[in-house]
């Protein structure tokens, strides 16, 4: 048999070529893991970011509950001899109302009561909501605004007020001649605002209805 001792030996693989094909593989498996690591690690500190958000957030409307027994008690304070029928911005109190639209949220309520001559928080040295910071509701400042629910100052009995309805009792309109007079007791409803700014720039609005 005749053989050609010119012809090259051809070898089934290259080491070198496959080693490099390795390594390339490991490369992309490499970046891969490094990708996924990282995306994961995102997605904990936003979830991380969020939790810690709603949390203050909630802190914050927790503590808007020592707003509104501030202003309970301003009310309850003022409550006589007419002077709760005049306006006292400097204090944060309207002897009427301004009724939030549909399109506006708390933040443009707010700014709308300012302007209407109630007092917004850091509108004004003469005019600023009532501030009640408390130092150990987790550095929350608290602000609130009371608002008359009347169409205008003066006496809540010469202008038109919001009154809770009140059951009179009975039995209708057969009454003996025994039986006592009933009085419909009547008060004015009040609307206390409250605004709370938390120590993570959350804001916070809670809105309470309270009858004098």
């Amino acid at each position: 048999m005749l053989t050609n001792s010119n012809s090259p030996v051809l070898s089934m693989t290259n080491p070198r070529r496959q080693g490099g094909v390795v390594i390339l593989l490991v490369l992309i498996v490499l970046l891969a893991m490094t990708l996924g690591g990282l995306a994961l690690m995102r997605s904990m500190d936003t979830s991380n970011l969020i939790a810690g958000n709603m949390a203050f957030q909630q802190a914050a409307t927790q503590a808007a509950d020592t707003g509104v027994e501030a202003a309970v008690a301003w009310l309850e304070t003022n409550n006589t001899s007419g002077g709760l029928n005049s306006n006292q911005p400097s204090l944060g109190y309207s002897a009427s109302t301004v009724n939030m639209t549909a399109s506006q949220v708390g933040g443009a309520f707010w700014s709308a009561l300012s302007a209407s001559g109630v007092c917004r928080l850091g509108s004004s040295s003469a005019c600023v909501a009532s501030d009640y910071y408390d130092p150990n509701k987790g550095g929350n400042a608290v602000s609130y605004m009371i608002q008359r629910l009347c169409d205008g100052a003066g006496s809540s009995s010469s202008t038109v007020c919001a009154v809770p309805q009140v059951s009179a009792g009975g039995s209708g309109n057969n009454e003996g001649a025994g039986d006592p007079t009933i009085t419909r007791i009547t008060s004015v409803l009040y609307r206390i605002t409250v605004r709370v700014d938390g120590p993570r720039n959350t804001t916070s609005y809670v809105q309470a209805l309270v009858s004098l």
